[in-house]
């Protein structure tokens, strides 16, 4: 799907400050809620499982007024909190498989790496999710299904799912029924947790659908890719500038800036619940403090050092345009005529410059987070380095009197991403993919 991950968005939701009933402040992390099926989770297992996973039919930024997009919301929200078939047992199985996306991304913390990389070696469990999910009522669709119409989670349909979702929760809030009112609101953050992802904010999601063309939706993941991973330059109405990233790259280290902004967004959305439970009053949706703090759609509209992949030829939004060479990510011709939904697709698909790590000038050709490995004699000015190329080639490069050899000598073959491991004796070296035998072959080197 195309929207931030699970992890991000349960590391958001689970990061803030819940003020309590009694006045205790607690981390969101350790405050459990109740569904009234009997589901229990945190506030920011519903940040992340709302929309992806649950929702309808009925697109909430859909409803013809605001009532109706508050409707719309309610029904979405009532999919995951409701008893019907399956449920919780559904929900609590989903958050099983999606245990290992937790875990990946929280060892990568851990040791301060980037958790864009561990995205990139996870094993897709997409199939796992459609199974689970595709026994549900008519109104309610599977993980894929949902995929399909998920324009609630991009640009102004974003804002509008947002603002009836926490209009909703302050209506609870004021009326006394706090957790009720932080549930809600913990499934509304997840679309303003969307606003600050580089994919959403420009991606005319909405037109590149069709119910009967899969492509025009793919097509739209591949712009929200290459905008999420680039990033995109972004103000927010305070005045404050930054980049913005998106699914996959949000707790990387080059992010940080923006995942604090997405923090701080969903903090005070969650501070107005409670000054609703406290007053009894619900404030305007033109007073909602997130939207201060948010990226605006226009900057992300500007001018960017990354060409969109797509966008509208004119300012009635009806016509979409392509990139016509889709490697051209800095001053390309566009093109309203002479392409299609497929023919994008698989350019895309072929050209081999959406693979991770997506770069603005093209693919890498040097795999990163392989470790390096250098090899200096003592008896000689000759000195190896080792690295592994995206075919999983490791080769090596040897620098000899102060001058690099213009060819690369293969050594051995690796899964990709494979650390490598380099010793050094006085006899000879070896050079070996770390890991486990069975997958990786090790080469000794004679030096």
């Amino acid at each position: 799907p195309t929207v931030y991950e699970y992890a991000e968005h349960s590391y958001v939701g689970d990061a803030i400050m819940l003020s309590l009933k009694d006045g205790r402040k607690v981390p969101a992390k350790n405050h459990k809620f109740t569904l009234k099926n009997g589901l229990t989770v945190t506030y920011g297992q519903i940040n992340g499982l709302a929309g992806d996973f649950y929702g309808t039919t009925e697109p909430i930024s859909d409803g013809a007024d605001a009532r109706a997009r508050v409707s719309r919301f309610q029904a979405a929200f009532d999919s995951l909190a409701e008893p019907r078939l399956r449920q919780p047992a559904e929900a609590n199985d989903i958050l099983a498989v999606l245990q290992a996306e937790v875990n990946a991304v929280n060892q990568s913390l851990q040791h301060h790496t980037d958790p864009s990389f561990a995205y990139s070696t996870l094993a897709d469990v997409s199939v796992k999710l459609q199974l689970l999910t595709m026994v549900r009522p008519w109104h309610i669709p599977s993980y894929a299904g949902l995929a399909r119409i998920n324009w609630d989670h991009f640009g102004a349909d974003a804002h509008a799912a947002y603002n009836a979702g926490h209009a909703l929760a302050l209506e609870a809030a004021a009326f006394g029924e706090l957790d009720k009112a932080y549930a809600l609101n913990a499934f509304a953050d997840h679309y303003l947790e969307d606003s600050f992802s580089a994919g959403h904010l420009r991606t005319p999601r909405r037109n590149l659908h069709s119910t009967l063309n899969p492509f025009a939706d793919l097509c739209a993941k591949h712009m929200h890719d290459e905008d999420c991973a680039i990033g995109l330059q972004v103000k927010n109405r305070a005045g404050d500038s930054w980049t913005c990233y998106g699914d996959k790259r949000a707790l990387d280290e080059v992010a940080a800036d923006n995942i604090h902004r997405t923090v701080a967004a969903v903090q005070a959305s969650a501070n107005e619940v409670y000054t609703a439970y406290k007053t009894g009053k619900v404030i305007p949706a033109e007073q909602y403090a997130a939207w201060e703090i948010a990226p605006t759609l226009e900057s992300a509209l500007g001018p960017q050092s990354l060409a969109p992949l797509f966008r509208y030829a004119d300012a009635s939004q009806k016509v979409i345009e392509v990139r016509t060479d889709i490697k051209n990510r800095h001053n390309p011709q566009y093109a309203t005529k002479g392409w299609t939904y497929w023919s994008v697709h698989d350019a895309v698909e072929k050209s081999g410059w959406w693979n991770y790590p997506i770069l603005q000038n093209g693919p890498a050709k040097v795999v990163p987070h392989t470790g390096l490995a250098t090899v200096a004699l003592s008896d000689a000015a000759v000195s190896r380095v080792y690295f592994q190329n995206p075919a999983g080639d490791v080769l090596e490069s040897r620098q000899q009197d102060g001058l690099w050899a213009s060819d690369h000598q293969k050594v051995c073959r690796a899964a990709r991403f494979t650390p490598l491991a380099c010793v050094h004796t006085e006899d000879g070296g070896e050079v070996r993919p770390v890991g486990r035998p069975s997958l990786y072959r090790s080469l000794t080197l004679e030096i």
